[in-house]
């Protein structure tokens, strides 16, 4: 079965892997691939709403700790948006939900990429 999604965000890990983010709906995933053979993905993750969507809005980043970090544009435990990392085996963690605070004085629908 073809996939509809549409490959929006990539980025190369300091062991030579892959990493990159897609998304049509809301039920975007993440993939990685090791280069430079020809790329077979593999569906890391999925993103249910619950823990983000539309991660395909920004760019993933690579950290020291070899975990990648990005943010959902929406979804999450208030439904504003996340910031979260994944590791190259695919483990979720959901670092922040925004707007927790009153008001969203801490900002909502995150439209930016992670930075090192």
């Amino acid at each position: 079965m073809r996939s509809s999604r549409l490959l929006v965000a990539m980025v190369v890990s300091v062991a030579g892997l892959l990493g990159a983010s897609a998304a049509q709906t809301s039920a975007a995933a993440a993939y990685g691939f090791s280069a430079p053979t020809i790329p077979t993905f593999t569906s890391l993750l999925s993103f249910d709403e619950a823990n983000g969507a539309y991660p395909g809005q920004t760019s993933l980043v690579q950290a020291t700790d070899g975990n990648f970090y990005g943010t959902t544009g929406s979804g999450g435990a208030t439904n504003y948006g996340t910031v979260f990392s994944v590791t190259s085996s695919g483990v979720l963690t959901t670092l922040y939900s925004f707007c927790a605070q009153a008001n969203c004085a801490d900002g909502s629908y995150p439209s930016c990429s992670a930075r090192r």
